[in-house]
């Protein structure tokens, strides 16, 4: 197929003269009339050599560039941006843009900001805001309407250089509801709270999963299902994309042509779709975005002339930095374009090599996102410093689920007038989400669902260079039914067979789990026996480390606290290991945790402190162990909830070697330990101290004194977003003398002790 690939030069021209033009770079005045001066004669001398696209190109690169650092600069250097400086404390009138969102211990709304009265000042200006808020302000926050404009008490924060706010707001108070939602934000309300009621009778992961897909609401995703979907690359189905309206679309393409429209009346259909897909998911930037995607990778492979899709993708790259240049900085941006570019230029291919042996609907179902995976896939390694193997067999295998679901949704969203109406196609839209479910649980519990690989410019450029080697050889295999079975083979193989690094784990006495952001810390008991403390945010990679270390019994399992990074993988563990003892924090237990112990004739009771228990070659004494009183987060960033310092706290030994771990306690629980554990003759003192709560910067100096370690261990994900280990925590620790390993950059961390010095091995 031939594409018009005239607009591409301009397209990223644009593009890359927005990323600078708000990227925060503020030369001085002389410096811009040069380079305006500079651009503008190297577009003459272009004129003039009657290079007439390398001038447009000169000229669309200086205006776009002038224009985004203008809008960057009137917004970074506004009334409002300066009382942010200030961080001002004062009344703010908003209107609330979209539905607020809880992330991870914030829920986070964006706002369109219309004055504020802060310092004696009144400002009047309509400029976007980001509101942050956690504890009952972040209560407060989630009840509030999309669409409605409030009064509320704030104080105001600069943003980063490079986004598009004005200001972030930390929310006080909530003063009054100024104006009610207008025709259409009430609509889109209406249709949103419709789609939840509809699927509310569902399983919880469904009743999760089905407004996530379909509108991006994330409300009700848990960590652990996030974190099953991040390591099988399904991410990008929790947000509003193109490539999910693509997948709609083909269904209802599909739809309409099996009772015989064609020509016009496709199209017409189409627009329809994409007009519906913009009322109930809201009329944001994001979602703009996805339906100009969708709507170009649409044209690539089931409407429209595919010669034109390049220069359609190309202008509605021109069009949307245009209308909003902080796309350029978009990763959200960054994966539609290059999973459309993908859709464009191999899903054709992908979907006549399919149409030889496949249905055409087939084809398109699962030739969609197998090219946007493949073009996506280096991006994602970027952001996350690691190949997912699974997950292009589960994207493949996750599409022709994901137009039915979301049709579904949406049907039931639009009957929201009708709720005993919306109810049967939000049901059905829950079972079509399930294999999708299935396949993220499935996929992350295999060995290797995902390769830790560098994000450096080479690792990218190799990552590059493989999926464009592995799109040759999938045009070639999948011609043939046995090509796509022996891919999904292949895969699968790989996924299933866990590469071990040389040398791991040796001579260990103490191994900490690289499990992402969470905690799983093993104790050689001997004899392939083990003490695990914690079992991380999923079962698979938790698994995966105890067989690496030739763990084939957990005689006592210890779960610090309920956290979901914490014991996201304990069902599974005790499942496959059948622990004799659970040990937990007091107060109750969840319901999972007993039900899962009976079920393997385990003992679930309470840490005591002052108790030693012994397995093998490996004790355990716990030093203290407390049931949380409230459950409120305080409103403060960093401040630690009940449950964290509730965490059971003690040492372990193997052999010679003793290890201090503290879950996610912080100073106050620490300080606890520290009293408990000089009243019950519990010694604190280890080699090796595991950084409390993964390296927060909220530490208690005395409770690192007292271990008196020479080597700190912080478990963390790598790139996660709560900036653990902090640099203040590591700077606390080498104060003390302590070295530092990190299972973020290093991975699997396994120490030993012998004649008194120190080993270290880790798994990368």
């Amino acid at each position: 197929m031939n594409h018009d690939w005239r607009l591409v030069p301009l397209a990223v021209a644009t593009w890359a003269a927005a990323w600078i033009g708000v990227s925060g770079w503020q030369p001085g005045r002389e410096a811009v009339i040069a380079c305006f001066v500079g651009l503008s004669l190297l577009g003459i001398v272009a004129l003039r050599a009657r290079r007439h696209w390398t001038a447009m190109l000169i000229a669309v690169f200086t205006l776009t560039l002038l224009m985004s650092g203008l809008q960057s600069w009137q917004r970074h250097h506004s009334a409002v941006a300066e009382l942010a400086a200030e961080k001002a404390i004062g009344t703010v009138r908003l209107k609330l843009l979209a539905e607020p969102q809880p992330r991870e211990r914030v829920v986070v709304g964006r706002a369109q900001l219309e004055s504020v009265e802060a310092r004696q000042t009144l400002v009047a200006a309509r400029v976007p805001v980001v509101v942050l808020a956690s504890g009952d302000m972040g209560e407060a926050l989630l009840g509030l309407t999309a669409g409605a404009t409030y009064e509320v008490r704030a104080r105001l924060g600069p943003p980063e250089p490079t986004e598009s706010a004005a200001a972030v707001l930390s929310l006080r108070a909530v003063s009054a509801l100024v104006r009610e939602p207008n025709l259409v934000d009430s609509a889109v309300n209406a249709t949103r709270q419709g789609l939840r009621d509809a699927v509310a009778h569902s399983p919880p992961r469904q009743a999760a999963l089905v407004p996530s897909l379909v509108v991006g609401d994330t409300s009700a995703v848990d960590p652990i299902m996030e974190e099953q979907f991040r390591v099988t690359a399904l991410t990008h189905l929790m947000a509003v994309s193109g490539a999910n309206l693509t997948l709609m679309l083909g269904v209802v393409l599909a739809a309409v042509r099996g009772i015989g429209l064609r020509g016009w009346g496709v199209r017409i259909a189409a627009v329809g779709g994409v007009a519906a897909f913009v009322l109930i998911c809201g009329q944001e930037p994001s979602v703009y975005r996805a339906a100009a995607m969708g709507l170009v990778a649409l044209a690539a492979v089931g409407v429209g002339v595919g010669r034109r899709t390049i220069r359609s993708l190309s202008l509605a790259v021109l069009v949307l930095v245009w209308l909003d240049p902080w796309m350029a900085r978009s990763v959200g941006f960054a994966l539609s374009a290059a999973a459309c570019a993908g859709i464009v230029l191999l899903g054709p291919h992908f979907v006549a090599a399919l149409s030889q042996w496949a249905p055409r609907w087939a084809a398109e179902a699962l030739s969609v996102p197998l090219a946007a995976q493949l073009a996506t896939q280096p991006i994602i390694t970027w952001l996350s410093d690691q190949v997912s193997v699974v997950g292009v067999v589960t994207n493949v295998l996750a599409g022709p689920f994901v137009g039915p679901t979301t049709v579904l949704g949406f049907a039931a969203a639009l009957l929201c007038l009708v709720p005993w109406l919306a109810a049967g196609p939000g049901w059905l839209a829950g079972w079509c989400a399930q294999p999708i479910l299935w396949l993220a649980e499935l996929g992350a519990s295999l060995p290797t669902a995902a390769w830790a690989w560098e994000g450096s410019t080479g690792g990218i450029l190799l990552v590059t260079v493989g999926s464009a080697a592995l799109a040759v050889v999938l045009l070639w295999a999948l011609r043939h039914w046995w090509g796509g079975v022996g891919f999904i083979a292949v895969f699968l193989l790989a996924a299933v067979v866990r590469p071990v690094a040389l040398g791991w784990p040796g001579a260990w006495q103490a191994t900490f789990c690289d499990v992402g952001q969470g905690d799983a810390t093993v104790l050689n008991a001997g004899a392939g026996a083990a003490i695990v403390v914690d079992a991380g945010p999923s079962a698979g990679l938790t698994i995966a480390c105890l067989e690496s270390l030739g763990v084939e019994s957990v005689p006592l399992l210890i779960l610090t606290h309920y956290h979901a990074d914490h014991v996201g993988g304990a069902e599974d563990v005790i499942t496959r290991y059948r622990p004799s003892l659970i040990l937990v924090r007091a107060g109750l237990q969840p319901g999972w945790l007993t039900e899962a112990g009976s079920a393997v004739g385990a003992v679930v009771r309470s840490a005591v402190p002052g108790e030693v228990l012994q397995v093998g070659a490996a004790t355990w004494w716990t030093a203290s162990a407390w049931e949380p009183v409230g459950a409120a987060i305080p409103e403060a960033e960093g401040e630690g909830s009940p449950e964290n310092d509730a965490s059971v706290i003690g040492v372990g030994s193997s052999g010679a070697l003793r290890v201090l771990l503290a879950g996610d306690a912080e100073p106050t629980g620490q300080g606890v330990a520290l009293r408990a554990a000089a009243e019950h003759g519990v010694d604190l003192s280890a080699e090796v101290l595991k950084l409390p709560h993964h390296g927060s910067s909220r530490q208690e100096p005395r409770f690192f004194e007292a271990s008196g370690a020479s080597l700190a261990v912080a478990s963390a994900g790598e790139g996660n977003s709560y900036g653990h280990p902090s640099v203040s925590a590591i700077d606390l620790a080498r104060s003390m003398g302590m070295d530092i390993a990190r299972t973020d950059t290093q991975g699997a961390i396994a120490v030993s002790l012998a004649d008194g010095v120190l080993t270290v091995r880790t798994n990368r």
